[in-house]
């Protein structure tokens, strides 16, 4: 062999390439289920904080600052608005809380958490009227 001349190699087969089982989905296709599932645990860890939340320290007081204001306003006692909106606010704080933890939007937590506070208390206080109304049927007196 001169030195001006390539030694010719042999051709090598290539190697097949390794193929998943057919039960066994590639990677590409399981990575969104496991962003699905840590999101779908994230939801469900926000929706616990906000229960316990709302459970421990604000149905009480919301329902009460509701009704009492409500009461008021009835009587032509005008302070029983600032009642009203501190129990609106009650009732909205464990579901903003609760989407900012779960999302992390500031402001989708925050309209989601207004018009879900709004029916929070409606619903609060109209079981407020409810459980007056089984414990006084004939009125106050």
């Amino acid at each position: 062999m001169s030195r001006n001349q390539k030694p010719t190699r042999t051709h090598t087969p290539k190697r097949p390439r390794r193929t998943t089982p057919a039960n066994q989905a590639p990677r590409s296709r399981r990575q969104p289920a496991t962003n699905h599932t840590l999101l779908a645990a994230r939801y469900l860890w926000a929706v616990t904080t906000g229960l316990v939340i709302a459970a421990l320290l604000f149905e009480p007081t919301m329902v009460w600052t509701i009704g009492v204001g409500v009461f008021m306003i009835a009587n032509l006692e005008w302070l029983g608005l600032w009642l009203i909106v501190a129990g609106y606010g009650m009732s909205c704080l464990p579901v903003t809380f609760g989407l900012l933890v779960a999302t992390g939007r500031f402001w989708f937590s925050l309209t989601h958490g207004l018009w879900t506070g709004a029916v929070y208390s409606v619903a609060g206080f109209l079981l407020l009227e409810q459980i007056l109304g089984v414990l006084a049927p004939y009125g106050l007196h």
